[in-house]
């Protein structure tokens, strides 16, 4: 138990290493056992020789890191015969091909390869995983390279089949492992000058069949973890080729179908979930594979691919454990995209699916409560009633129901579930602003009539409802244009409510006498309000009302005085002003604001400006001013080449012209 402890420690400390020669080195100052020094010696040397392999150095530079790694590897080769001891020799052969020295290089591998061998074997005895840290599979690739380099001297065949052996020994054995990838391109390269010198290559396997097979699995999953998804695509493809259908073909179909959605491959991706469901349905890992990949898509946002994949799913495996999830996801997704008309059935499927599994919770609450709502249905509201009484959606299920009554033509039912509503819920929000909401949804379809009788049906116990319940539902009703039952209920709150709620009343009476064409009363309501409150929050708004209003009486000179008082920067008020200033000069004037001060650039001003200069030009012409006149034509046809006024802009154009001319 000790050694496969120490082993398992070695194969995370090989799998784990730092990556750089100095940080290695670093490592090495501050340690003092044995042990540790041990593997850091070796894996220095290894950084080293790596660094030699791939980077051009001084000579000086290159002189002593040869010198640091040789030093290294033969202190680590005075210690135990391990792990650390087998990469060392590896390590060593592969600075002797640095040096051309090909034969020691070959001569010290074949000394050690029983030695080699024999730690492979202690590994795989405490089943160890031998393909990641064996240093057979670096010998054995070392040894392939000084048969390639003899046969680069020699250019005699034997040496490449020699090389060819040992690549496609590490390809077979190891190809999981570091050493894995590099041997497959060496040995297909060796391969191919073979049999362009027409040598006849035939590869068998043999026992190492399911091995390479396994390890092809094993090499897919690392490169996937990697995130090098176009080279994991053939380890895959070959290890499922190899084991079609066995337990790990289904991890292997996922991996794959990650690949593809990384590599933008949707076809392929459906494809491998296709192949999951249909071959592999009693698997217990398929579904999950197949959820996953869904899941994968939705969280690179294909949400269409996604939803291609969560089909598949549930069509293959009817009884699976996720199915209430992803139906939830359906159901969920097409509530919130409000798809009115798909949401019953879906959650019509959902709580099937719950019900079967013996789900009773709030999930459940939720789709039978869903389902009774779009469209509101009064029996299918007293069926969750009666179904879930305890719920906290009783209160607006009784409401909804309430509401679906009275559209229905119900108002005796309508009426008498909003009374078990108040004796069940006295004290709740819904229960006292029930009745309101039957007047907001009678007005929405339109019913006015059935709106009024509710209405009058509040103003029987006015204080059961509160005022902001009269004057949201007076808002309610102003909205629609319902300018006489929203007066009513304007007129429930009394001007002691309280300041703010006293200014919504009158604004509303006010605004509902102005609808009405009682501009006298309206006059008079803003009165009282302004003279309540003279700071109301909605003085403008007011004031504009009452120009508004003395315009329709007549009273040009009040008005104008109420539109100053608004105007300011407010060039819709400005423009409007302008339409009933008597004096032409003050009239060009107010129009000339607009024109000039407002920002064309804003787009709610543009029509204000073209109108403003449009309104401008008569009086241009009636007070001479034909200069000002042709600015305002330059600014028109700069500002709107296109309107439908270009033409009217134009002849005043011409008409200034022919004055100026005169």
């Amino acid at each position: 138990m000790i050694l496969r402890i120490f082993i398992f420690i070695v194969l995370s400390c090989m799998t784990c290493r730092p990556q750089g020669y100095e940080e290695l080195q670093d490592q090495l100052k501050g340690v003092s056992d044995r042990h540790e020094l041990h593997r850091l010696k070796a894996q220095a040397a290894e950084a080293g020789v790596q660094r030699l392999e791939e980077q051009r150095l001084s000579k000086t530079a290159e002189k002593t890191l040869r010198s640091q790694v040789q030093a290294y590897c033969a202190d680590v080769q005075l210690g135990p015969m391990d792990v650390w001891y087998g990469e060392s020799v590896v390590t060593w052969a592969r600075l002797l091909l640095l040096e051309n020295r090909w034969r020691e290089a070959r001569l010290l591998l074949l000394d050690q390869a029983e030695v080699l061998q024999n730690i492979e074997n202690n590994l795989r005895a405490n089943r160890i995983p031998v393909s990641s840290v064996s240093p057979v599979a670096g010998c054995r690739y070392v040894l392939g390279e000084t048969y390639r380099i003899e046969w680069e001297d020699s250019r005699t065949l034997e040496p490449a089949v020699e090389a060819l052996k040992h690549f496609y020994n590490v390809y077979i054995k190891y190809g999981d492992g570091p050493w894995g990838e590099k041997a497959q391109a060496e040995a297909e390269a060796m391969q191919a000058l073979l049999e362009r010198a027409g040598k006849q290559v035939r590869i068998d396997l043999g026992p190492h069949k399911d091995a390479f097979a396994a390890n092809k699995f094993k090499l897919g999953a690392r490169l996937l973890s990697e995130a090098r998804y176009a080279d994991a695509v053939e380890p895959i493809i070959t290890a499922i080729n190899y084991f079609p259908e066995t337990s790990a073909s289904v991890p292997a179909l996922r991996h794959f179908g990650v690949c593809q959605l990384e590599l933008g491959q949707e076809a392929a991706v459906l494809m491998a979930a296709e192949y999951c469901c249909e071959r592999f349905a009693a698997d217990t890992n398929a579904p999950l594979a197949v959820l996953g990949l869904g899941r994968r898509a939705i969280d690179a946002s294909n949400e269409a691919l996604g939803e291609r994949l969560f089909h598949l799913y549930l069509a293959a495996f009817p009884e699976h454990a996720k199915r209430a999830d992803i139906l939830s996801w359906f159901a969920w997704r097409a509530y919130q995209a409000e798809e009115w008309e798909s949401v019953p059935t879906l959650f019509g499927r959902l709580e099937s699916e719950l019900r079967r599994i013996g789900e009773t919770g709030d999930r459940l609450e939720k789709a039978v409560y869903i389902q009774a709502l779009h469209p509101p249905d009064p029996e299918k509201l007293e069926a969750f009633i009666a179904a879930f009484p305890a719920s906290e959606w009783v209160a607006p299920a009784l409401r909804e129901k309430a509401q679906a009554q009275l559209l229905g033509g119900n108002f005796s039912g309508a009426f008498q579930t909003l009374e078990k509503l108040s004796a069940d819920f006295p004290d709740t929000d819904t229960s006292k602003k029930a009745l309101s909401g039957l007047i907001t949804a009678a007005v929405d379809a339109g019913e006015f009539a059935v709106a009024e009788q509710v209405l009058m049906r509040m103003l029987q116990d006015e204080r059961a409802y509160g005022y902001e319940v009269y004057l949201s539902t007076g808002e309610g009703l102003l909205q629609a244009e319902q300018f006489e039952l929203a007066l009513t209920a304007f007129d429930a709150v009394p001007l002691t409510a309280g300041k703010a709620l006293a200014e919504r009343a009158l604004f509303g009476s006010a605004s509902c006498r102005f609808g009405t064409g009682d501009f006298e009363g309206c006059f008079e309501t803003l009165e009282r309000l302004l003279a309540q409150n003279p700071a109301a929050g909605q003085f403008y708004e007011a004031r504009l009302m009452q120009a508004r209003c003395l315009v329709k009486l007549g009273r040009t000179e009040e008005a104008v005085r109420a539109y100053a008082e608004t105007a300011g920067s407010d060039y819709a008020v400005t423009l409007e002003m302008a339409g009933i200033l008597s004096d032409p000069e003050a009239r060009l004037a107010a129009y000339q604001r607009v024109a000039l001060l407002a920002d064309a650039n804003e787009k709610t001003n543009r029509p204000l400006i073209a109108q403003s200069i449009v309104e401008s030009l008569p009086l241009c012409m009636e007070l001479q001013k034909y200069e000002l006149a042709l600015g305002a034509c330059d600014q028109f046809e700069k500002l709107f080449p296109e309107h439908e006024q270009l033409s009217a802009v134009e002849q005043f154009r011409r008409e200034a012209e022919r004055a100026l001319a005169n």
